[in-house]
């Protein structure tokens, strides 16, 4: 401040009154200084505050993204990745250096994509989507299932700068539902299946024994011995009929199993037909058996074996028998035995049925007696790409 010693009036003298005027206002003007710098300090030490939570909310965002396992990926308006979070990595197998600034459609397939841009097309013009799954593709070229939610970016003015995209492997929920999916429908196969085993026993097992104890009473008063012999020979099989249906019915009332090899499938056929044969089949594999065979193509190669070992236990009087399945360009089921040979069969309805098989997946069926003895049964069926490529 300076010095009021000076002021003087008009005439010369000290205007004492006027000093302490000077005086006043000058320290009302420090004392509105000090009231300013107070006040901004205030207001620093608030700015400061707001700033440190500011700070310490975005290392909570921050830490919240590094440690998710889910991906979050920022993306452009032009689909240019711009953000890559460690969980995107783990998830897609692509460093962070490598991604920033790639398409988004390289982590994903055609048809990915192009429901990618869908969702994106819906937020421009309502504002947001709702969350979707998809199949996304990792650095090693195999596919993950993933639950997709695509959210805008906007600025302070509202504009839209980008898109916020999070992605969550989904594959152990989609197993689980499948399983569940599958656990219902045994449940219900389980039912259908109780059913049908107590059909049989209450109504179709019940007439046949009725059926049985009708033809033996008939017999009592039969006195032709060869009528009463095919009466009895009838019975037999009325018999074996009730214990193939009891049979039927026990495996009716056991759990489903999963499907066992097409290998595993053979081998039991032809263990199954030991005790009709009275030997052991000799059995032999050639080419992808397992893997290139349609289960349709399956059925009727198990159907064709059953019905050719059937006809080697009742006709073909053989010691040895021996079984061959190839599969290549063509499924080949060879069925050979050291038989008394094919002769001239009585009924031939069996081997129709065989043959209309292979006809019916445009094969052939041969069967012809062997120069050294015995019968050999060649069943064959082209196994075009398209076949092969449904695979069991």
């Amino acid at each position: 401040m300076g010095d009021v010693s000076g002021l003087r009036t008009a005439d010369g003298t000290d205007d004492a009154a006027a000093q302490q005027a000077e005086l006043a206002r000058r320290a009302q003007l420090v004392d509105e200084l000090s009231q300013e710098l107070d006040d901004t300090n205030r207001g620093l030490i608030a700015l400061h505050t707001e700033l440190e939570a500011a700070r310490r909310a975005e290392a909570r965002l921050a830490a919240i993204v590094a440690s998710s396992d889910d991906a979050m990926i920022s993306v452009g308006p032009t689909h240019l990745i711009q953000t890559w979070n460690p969980g995107a990595q783990r998830l897609f197998g692509h460093t962070e250096q490598h991604i920033v600034g790639q398409t988004i459609d390289t982590l994903m397939p055609d048809a990915a994509f192009h429901v990618f841009q869908a969702v994106v097309e819906q937020i421009r013009s309502e504002g947001h989507a709702d969350s979707y799954q998809s199949r996304w593709r990792r650095t090693d070229g195999t596919d993950v299932d993933v639950a997709v939610t695509v959210s805008p970016m906007r600025d302070a003015e509202g504009a839209l700068i980008g898109f916020s995209t999070v992605a969550r492997d989904i594959t152990h929920q989609l197993v689980a539902q499948a399983e569940l999916a599958a656990a219902r429908a045994d449940r219900e196969v389980m039912a259908d299946r109780d059913r049908i085993a107590g059909d049989l026993h209450d109504m179709v097992i019940q007439r046949v024994f009725g059926a049985g104890l009708a033809l033996q009473s008939i017999t009592a008063r039969i006195t032709r011995p060869d009528a009463a012999t095919r009466i009895h020979t009838v019975i037999g099989e009325l018999d074996a009929t009730i214990r193939e249906l009891r049979g039927t019915i026990f495996n009716l009332n056991q759990p489903t199993q999963k499907a066992a090899s097409l290998r595993s499938q053979v081998l039991d056929e032809t263990s199954t037909a030991q005790d009709r044969l009275g030997f052991a089949p000799s059995v032999e594999f050639g080419g992808p058996v397992d893997a290139a065979l349609p289960d349709e193509t399956a059925a009727h190669l198990l159907a064709v074996l059953r019905e050719a070992l059937s006809n080697v236990a009742r006709h073909a009087h053989a010691t040895a028998a021996w079984v061959a399945v190839h599969a290549g360009d063509e499924l080949r089921l060879d069925v050979t035995d050291n038989g008394r040979g094919l002769g001239r069969p009585t009924r031939s309805s069996g081997l129709t049925n065989l043959r209309r098989r292979a006809e019916k997946l445009g094969g052939t069926f041969e069967v012809a007696d062997r120069p050294e003895g015995g019968t050999r049964l060649c069943w064959r069926i082209p196994l075009t790409p398209g076949e092969a490529a449904r695979t069991r």
